[in-house]
């Protein structure tokens, strides 16, 4: 039986025979609503499909965690088991060992997850659904299973159904795999007399003096189409599976189910499990509904015992698909590619699982901006993550830097209203010293100093606990938590408390240093600052300028000197040990990590977008290799390629980092050309400045320049390890102008030189080997003891062709023609796979090092070696359109975008991305063009930023003689007009735009069509009408604004 993959009307991606299929790993989206408490759940297409599910984390686990590999030999097995029993026959459905005949299909939507099974044997159709429950205060896995004769006639069948090992809660998915044995002595099943089996441990089971018990529990429970109430749970794994500890076949099913219900089970000492037993006619649909989940109490979970019920079920099983729906209705797109379509929709899905779904809250004259529903990415494919999802009404999740700030780039141009509250989240933690943070977490609030007294007459009970907990750090999940829990009687409703206790609160960022210092994490900051002048242009003076709201955030880390992470390692020069760990700041805050004035003992500082810009740049220029091309990767930890890791041994640098330093110093030079204004900067900030511009003027070789702008570098960072001073010198952007004018030629120059190290093409790293050294006589690295060094002189060795230097490059080069020769270069380079059609990484590896990093290690064509990764050759297709290279891209995307892929070589749902497809390059020809690692990448940020540009053209609003405009010029071929030359999309998350286009022309090149006339459609169905390409100021603030319901664009 091959495998076949089609989708249907509704565009919900099949998989016939799946269980033959390419094996592929995949999720549900663990999101329950804001007043619902998520659980995470993993499938595969092996077995039941639903491999491991739990609350939080790997921690939280009720059905075990296993790495994909493990996971597809373990699901069906461990995971849930169907066993009928016709005429004394027993039958497991979906077992790859089955020997009955069946055709099996798997099919996959946005929220659930179902498998079918026509078993031709026994007459019966077996359907299974899993999605997560909505909307309720504990999180669960609902797992309907739908029985139905194939002919119509009366079948007579037992049933026993579930899972045969259902973890307690205070067993740990590790210490279970490591200690199952030792840790079943704490297992016990409780409150079975309820027909709801309750697992926790009786007591802690960690080895130390203190010892806690457990209220919370997870729970199973199961009830049927024809049964009046709950049925009874079996537990006791013996009663169903006898000596066959293989869990192979149900050998103690030697009765009547009738029978093995009524035998003895033990609920101690063992590793339980759950399974419901039932006798049934099947005719019409039989359904079996089970509800596994966790609960903070045995309690709550009983007080709900009356709630399930069928209509129970099926209204929740349409509240979790149509709470997806709505979200992704935010980027509703109509093309004549119905594909391209649902794409967008699960794009825009997958992107704010990671970087999070922004609600909005008034908050006097800057709104509260919270983001729900995201966690860091780890999966089955990313075992090697700890995610976390927090298990809480208002649900949010940790991420690291880099890929929260991506994820959120597109936010403003879908939800206006987040205004610049991502730009400040994310340039604060920018730090003095040029890095930031790794770990970012979710977002607390404080009840302001003295408001306390408007919040009080709003609450009728328990007044002193929620003073408590809301002058405190809270988050709204725990507020409103608190109030249901306790009954906690209010004059108004609890979300009514919740906005005016938000509104009356200050906002926390909270963030952690983590593992180390990325070379890359603030070149996406540019990107968060773009988005918002997008929309918000004729904002942008008070943006740079007039507020001071950005600060610098403090991790207790420090970048060491030259002379202390400069040495000898094996007889050979390395940059080892860069990061030393500080000892605890005595003037640290309780407000948080922040730079403080009066050398860390005063207040937090405060600056303006505009100079914390200013300082990045300049912390970056500074930071040039020896060459004055890349910027150094000086603090151990790589960029974009985490597989990169040796590169900050080797003294390694990116050319990426220098075209997004180019970015932003072309953005400086832009404003203060644009604004003429006096600006004050840190002493210390100022004088690395005019050090770094003096020195350009002291006709210094390269490797001298280096040298001495990064000893001022070493003696800035050594003046803030504590704090700054708080003097100020004062700046006029004139002068400023003229100094990074001059920072912007030199960085022009390492631009120019380091394409003749490319041989034409833009290299992406550098490596540098010390040719001339001293050793540092008697002195040691502070972090590793080995013997330091001082270099005289390296020598540039390039690595291969990458393809992310090219992708960062392209959208600055300004030159169309220029674009295109670039473009045409990488095409003809061995970094194109001519069998796929796509871009891989890089070039072939084999001549490297393996010193370089774990990429050159891994197999060709696989993770980071020469495959594709999605996210970069999207970054790449983005780079394109930005460049102006229409005709190219959308003869590139014919291969190269996921709903255009053939799903029988991409494995997978082409709904779907992967974080990389395996190449040509790879030994595997069966692997070749297969997706691997699923969903939630940057990738999905990069199609977003795509979409909009293709929808709704480069420059959107605009701000010219002191009006808003916006003009709507879709970069958009003429294939993607439906038959009546229609294409429609949401335009800021709320105005539909439908686009009129008669004669399906290209929006772009030779006989192209743009926009003749709009017609405006208001909320109050009004209707005006706006002749040309430009939409004037006060209907361009209505559409911003969200007073108008549609446009008509009539393109000529």
């Amino acid at each position: 039986m091959k495998p076949e993959y089609l989708f249907n009307d509704k565009n919900e991606f099949i998989i016939e025979n799946y269980d033959k299929a390419k094996t592929f790993a995949s999720f549900l989206p663990g999101i329950a609503g804001i007043e619902g408490i998520p659980m995470w759940a993993f499938y595969v297409n092996r077995g039941q499909v639903l491999g491991s599910f739990g609350v939080r984390d790997r921690d939280g686990t009720i059905m075990e965690f296993f790495p994909a590999h493990t996971m597809y030999q373990n699901v069906e097995r461990k995971g849930f088991r169907t066993f009928i029993k016709l005429d004394g026959d027993i039958h497991e459905i979906f077992s790859s060992i089955s020997r009955d005949q069946y055709n099996r299909k798997l099919v996959i939507e946005k929220n659930s997850v179902r498998i079918v099974e026509e078993n031709l044997t026994l007459g019966l159709r077996i359907a299974v659904t899993y999605f997560t429950m909505p909307g309720e205060s504990y999180a669960a896995i609902v797992r309907k299973v739908c029985m139905e004769s194939l002919d119509g006639t009366d079948r007579e069948i037992e049933v026993l159904d579930g899972m045969p090992q259902l973890l307690p809660v205070g067993a740990t998915n590790a210490g279970y795999q490591e200690m199952a044995n030792l840790m079943k002595s704490w297992y016990e099943v409780y409150n079975t007399e309820n027909r709801i089996a309750y697992y926790k441990v009786r007591a802690s089971t960690a080895d130390t003096v203190e010892v806690s018990e457990y209220e919370e529990g997870n729970f199973y429970l199961s009830f049927s189409s024809e049964s009046h109430g709950l049925l009874p749970p079996v537990y006791d794994m013996d009663i169903i599976f006898g000596y066959n500890n293989a869990l192979s076949k149900p050998d103690g099913w030697d009765c009547s189910i009738e029978e093995l219900l009524s035998r003895k089970q033990i609920a101690q000492n063992k590793v339980s499990g759950g399974f419901t037993g039932v006798k049934a006619t099947v005719n019409k649909v039989f359904t079996l509904y089970t509800v596994i989940g966790h609960v903070s109490g045995m309690a709550m979970i009983n007080a709900r015992k009356n709630d399930f019920s069928l209509e129970f079920i099926e209204r929740k099983e349409r509240q979790a698909a149509q709470l997806v729906e709505n979200l992704v209705g935010d980027t509703y797109t109509k093309t004549a590619v119905s594909l391209f379509d649902k794409y967008i929709d699960q794009c825009y899905l997958d992107n704010l699982l990671r970087g999070g779904y922004p609600l909005v809250f008034k908050a006097g004259s800057r709104n509260h901006v919270y983001h729900v529903f995201s966690r860091k990415h780890g999966d089955l494919e990313r075992e090697y993550n700890f995610f976390s999802l927090e298990p809480a009404l208002y649900s949010q999740g940790n991420g690291n830097f880099r890929d929260v700030s991506q994820n959120r780039r597109n936010d403003v141009l879908v939800k206006p209203e987040v205004r610049d509250f991502n730009v400040r989240h994310f340039m604060n933690l920018i730090q003095a010293d040029g890095y930031n943070p790794l770990s970012v977490k979710g977002c607390t609030f404080t009840l302001n100093e003295g408001d306390w007294s408007g919040i009080e007459e709003l609450i009728g009970t328990h007044r002193s606990e929620i003073k408590k907990l809301v002058t405190g750090k809270y988050t709204p999940g725990k507020l409103i938590t608190f109030i249901i829990e306790h009954n906690t009687q209010l004059a108004v409703s609890k979300e009514e408390l919740l906005e005016k206790v938000l509104e009356k609160s200050c906002q926390n960022l909270e963030a952690e240093f983590g593992e180390g210092y990325w070379s890359d994490h603030w070149t996406y900051n540019m990107d968060l600052v773009e988005t918002f002048l997008t929309v918000y242009p004729d904002m942008k003076e008070s943006f740079l300028f007039d507020e001071k709201a950005y600060c610098f955030y403090k991790s207790p880390v420090f970048v060491l000197p030259r002379s202390d992470k400069y040495v000898l390692a094996n007889g050979r020069v390395r940059q080892y040990g860069a990061l030393l760990e500080e000892k605890e700041n005595p003037h640290e805050g309780a407000e948080g990590c922040w730079l403080r004035t009066g050398q860390g003992a005063g207040e937090v500082y405060y600056t303006s977008l505009y100079v914390k810009l200013l300082a990045l740049a300049l912390i970056k220029f500074v930071s040039l290799d020896p060459e004055g091309m890349g910027v150094e990767i000086e603090a151990g930890k790589p960029g974009w390629n985490d597989a990169l890791n040796g590169l900050s041994g080797l003294f390694g640098s990116s050319m990426c980092e220098t075209a997004e330093l180019l970015r932003i110093v072309d953005f400086i030079i832009a404003c203060s050309k644009e604004y003429h204004k006096k600006i004050s900067l840190p002493e210390e900030i100022n004088t690395l400045m005019n050090a770094a511009d003096s020195l350009l003027a002291a006709g210094l070789n390269e490797f001298e320049y280096w040298d001495q702008t990064a000893a001022a570098k070493e003696r800035y960072r050594s003046q803030i390890r504590r704090g700054i001073a708080g003097k100020e010198v004062e700046a006029d952007t004139g002068d400023l102008l003229k100094i990074f004018s001059r920072f912007r030629a030199k960085l022009q120059r390492g631009m120019d030189k380091s394409l003749t190290f490319g041989d034409g093409v833009y290299p992406t790293y550098f490596t540098y080997k010390a040719v001339k050294y001293e050793m540092a006589e008697g002195k040691k690295s502070p972090v590793n003891g080995q013997p330091n060094v001082t270099v005289s002189e390296f020598e540039c060795c390039p690595l291969p062709l990458f393809l992310e230097g090219p992708a960062r490059i392209l959208r600055t080069v300004g030159d169309e023609e220029k674009a295109l020769e670039l473009y045409n270069t990488i095409r003809s380079s061995d970094i194109f796979d001519t069998k796929l059609e796509m871009y891989k990484t890089s070039v072939s590896l084999e001549e490297s090092s393996t010193e370089i990093g774990r990429l050159r290690a891994f197999t060709p064509g696989w993770l980071e070696r020469e495959a594709v990764f999605l996210h970069m050759e999207y970054k790449y297709l983005y780079a394109m359109l930005q460049a102006g290279l229409y005709r190219q891209f959308f003869e590139d995307i014919r291969t190269m975008l996921v709903p255009f892929m053939k799903p029988e070589v991409y494995g997978r749902s082409t709904l779907e991305n992967s974080s990389f497809i395996a190449s040509s390059a790879n030994p595997d020809e069966s692997v070749h063009g297969r997706g691997f690692v699923a969903r939630m990448s940057g990738s999905t940020a990069e199609m977003l930023s795509m979409w909009f540009l293709m929808m709704a053209g480069r420059e959107v609003f605009t701000y010219k003689n002191g009006e808003l405009r916006l003009a709507l010029r879709p970069v958009l071929p003429g294939w993607m007009f439906d038959a009546v030359g229609r294409v429609s999309f949401k335009f800021l998350g709320s105005v539909m735009v439908n686009y009129i286009n008669p004669g399906r022309k290209n929006t772009y090149g030779e006989d192209s069509v743009k926009p003749e006339k709009y017609i405006l459609t208001y909320m109050d169905k009004t209707e005006r009408e706006i002749e040309g390409e430009i939409i004037g100021g006060r209907e361009a603030l209505d559409i911003r604004n969200k007073k108008v319901d549609s446009i008509d664009v009539h393109l000529k």
